[in-house]
């Protein structure tokens, strides 16, 4: 199997288990605030969203170059900063409308990685401060990163769907 078909699955297997979890709550419950950290469900997809947007944006032009973006810079001068702003630019979005964008930002960046193709996948140190292949820095900065506030939505799903049961009784 191709590492393009490999990585692509991967990253389709971990979003189905994103989605699966919170597609059948209310609106109201996705944009409930306070639920994981301060966020709401659909924060936290706005986050996701905005770093996938990043990396869909600065990848050809980076293994191209291999210079390091300047987003880069501006986002670790002060992550929560950016993280705070790129969520609050999103805030008027319904939970539908952010789910959408949350879709078609991953397909932005596969479309992406499919045009850059295999070999570019596989190639070893595409820049400077990457000694892995660029499948692995997929793997590792969007995949982990999706994986890492995946566990944090679904225990406040859990919750959710608790307090929904404790309701009904």
């Amino acid at each position: 199997m191709s590492t393009m078909t490999n990585l692509f699955e991967t990253l389709n297997q971990e979003r189905t288990i994103l989605l699966d979890a919170i597609t059948t709550l209310p609106e109201a419950l996705l944009d409930e605030k306070g639920v994981v950290g301060e966020w709401s469900i659909k924060n936290v997809l706005a986050h996701l969203t905005s770093w996938e947007w990043v990396v869909t944006d600065f990848l050809p032009d980076r293994l191209a170059t291999g210079r390091r973006p300047h987003i880069l810079s501006v986002m670790s001068a002060d992550e929560d900063a950016w993280n705070a702003q790129q969520v609050a630019s999103r805030e008027q979005l319904t939970p539908k409308e952010q789910l959408e964008e949350f879709q078609r930002t991953r397909q932005a960046l596969l479309q992406v990685l499919h045009e850059l193709g295999e070999e570019a996948l596989n190639r070893q140190h595409p820049w400077s401060e990457w000694q892995g292949t660029l499948a692995t820095y997929i793997l590792e900065q969007v995949g982990d990163h999706e994986r890492e506030h995946r566990e944090a939505v679904l225990a406040a799903v859990e919750g959710l769907r608790e307090g929904l049961r404790t309701q009904e009784e």
